[in-house]
Parts: C-alpha cells; structure tokens; sequence
C-alpha cells in the first residue's frame, strides 16, 4: 500500500480517517488493557463507514502494559516498524502540543529516516494534525459537515474496565471532554471529567505555574467556563 493510518477509533483517528481522504487502516490488538472496547468500536466504525481495515495480532504488549494501556513505552516506534512492511506511508495521530518519546514531529522525522534506511526505501511516518488541537481536529469535522453520531461513536477512554463506557476520571476522558464542549457537543461519560481529583491536585496548579502549554490552557479555561456555577 501507499498509505495506511494507524487507526485507533479515538477522537483524532476518526477525524483524521476522513481528513486524509479515507484511507486504508491498520490497528495493533497490543494485549492492553481496555483492549477489547477499541477493538470492539474499531469493527464497528469500519462496518458502518466502509473502512478498509485490518487488525493485526502480531504485537502483544500485554506484559508490559499499565493500567492507563496508552503508557507502554516507544509503542509507536513498534507500530510504525511493522507498518512499514505494509505502507510508505504512515499515519500516526499527535496533536499540537504532543511531545512525548514517541509522539512528537521530531520523533516522527527520526521513526522515518531510521526506517527508510533500514527498508531501502523511503518512508514517512507523519500525522496530519500537528498543527491542531483536539478541539480544532472536532472543529474541522464539524465544518466538514460530519455527523455528530458517528464522531460520538468513537472512544477514548484509557480505564474503561468491563463495560463500553467512557470513565470520565482518566486523561484520555478529560481531553476528550474538552475537545468536545469546546464545540458545542456533550459526550457520555460514567462521572463528569471536570470532578476528577486530578484536576484539582495537578492539572490546575501546572496550569497556574505556567507548566502546562498556553493553548491547552486556554482550551481547559474554556471548557470549565461551560460549567454552571
């Protein structure tokens, strides 16, 4: 294949699938925990969207799996090397401000001159929506016309436990929150995000110490603005 997306049926991946023009997709079942509720939407947003999908078992990080199953170390750098035996191309989804080991446009640029000279041929790992946040990416959907349903649909949710619900006490669950009263839409969440003890105990103070970027700053104050006093 020329390209393929990563696909994860989170509130950037979804997005992102239509952005790029609706390419073919890839997702790893890596044995983490909450596994199942992914692997469950991803079948059913490929079922109701005509997704070209493939779900591949070859990488099994269960050991090495935390509770919060988005914490295992350089998972993108795996994922990435294994698709390039199937693409050129590689759609990884980072937003603005993403700046993790793995997760960054530096590592990305790195991920694909280490693989071109590896594959002897060039590839490129990149994500579309660097210059995006969460509540941006929503904002472009919307002003695509998208249906609301099937972005409600998606999950992103890292402590999901049995059931297909979104906890609402995790930071895949705050962001997500924002992203979306942010434009207007109210999600589904098992407790209000914005009751979570994190927010309180850390989110806020790095916020008011400055360590905590100005653009998801912003975009935090926005969403608790919504809140009724």
């Amino acid at each position: 294949m020329r390209e393929v997306l990563l696909f994860s049926a989170g509130l950037d991946s979804f997005p992102a699938w239509h952005f790029l023009g609706r390419p073919p997709a890839l997702y790893f079942d890596s044995g983490h925990y909450g596994r199942q509720q992914e692997i469950d939407t991803v079948r059913a947003i490929a079922a109701a969207h005509g997704m070209v999908l493939e779900i591949s078992a070859e990488l099994d990080l269960s050991a090495r799996a935390t509770v919060q199953g988005d914490l295992i170390p350089f998972r993108n750098v795996l994922f990435a090397m294994l698709a390039a035996f199937r693409a050129d191309v590689i759609w990884c989804i980072g937003v603005k401000g993403d700046h993790t080991a793995d997760k960054s446009p530096e590592a990305f640029a790195r991920m694909s001159d280490v693989l071109t000279e590896f594959a002897g041929r060039p590839i490129r790992v990149d994500s579309p929506f660097w210059d995006k946040t969460k509540t941006e990416i929503v904002a472009w959907y919307l002003a695509a016309g998208l249906p609301v349903d099937a972005l409600l649909q998606t999950f992103s949710c890292a402590t999901p436990g049995d059931a297909f619900a979104h906890c609402g006490q995790c930071p895949s669950c705050l962001r997500r929150w924002i992203a979306l009263v942010n434009n207007g839409i109210t999600g589904t969440f098992a407790h209000d995000p914005w009751t979570w003890e994190r927010v309180g105990s850390y989110y806020l103070p790095a916020m008011a110490e400055g360590r905590y970027p100005p653009h998801r700053v912003e975009e935090f104050q926005r969403a608790l603005s919504t809140i009724a006093p």
